[in-house]
């Protein structure tokens, strides 16, 4: 919920972490460890600003992270296809997808980029 929240408020461009806990309500501390995470993850960057007389962090997301620049069709949209992820429509608990997702693992191997999740953004 965290990462969704920080992803959701950076779309419209970069913003400090004062700017992130003022729109987000979530602590500073915690801001800084999701956005270090999805840093590692190459999902934003982290870069310095000076305000007044110290140094803040400022989180902006990967161009592929923005919603506006993503590729619509990608791939063609069946919406036939029971095994499509973008089918979805929530009706898994995250117990359950994550399940779906270990087994997928196990028989087909590790596809970073075809997890089964419990994301909503369909």
């Amino acid at each position: 919920m965290t990462q969704e929240a920080i992803i959701s408020a950076l779309q419209n461009g970069p913003l400090t972490s004062y700017q992130l806990e003022d729109l987000t309500g979530i602590p500073r501390l915690s801001i800084a460890a999701c956005c270090t995470k999805m840093s590692y993850k190459k999902k934003l960057k982290i870069g310095k600003v000076k305000m007044g007389r110290s140094w803040v962090s400022q989180y902006t997301l990967e161009p592929h992270m923005i919603e506006s620049t993503k590729a619509a069709n990608d791939e063609p949209y069946d919406k036939l296809n029971p095994f499509d992820i973008r089918n979805a429509k929530g009706i898994f608990t995250k117990a359950e997808y994550a399940s779906m997702n270990n087994q997928a693992i196990r028989l087909f191997g590790r596809k970073p980029t075809n997890e089964i999740t419990n994301n909503q953004f369909i």
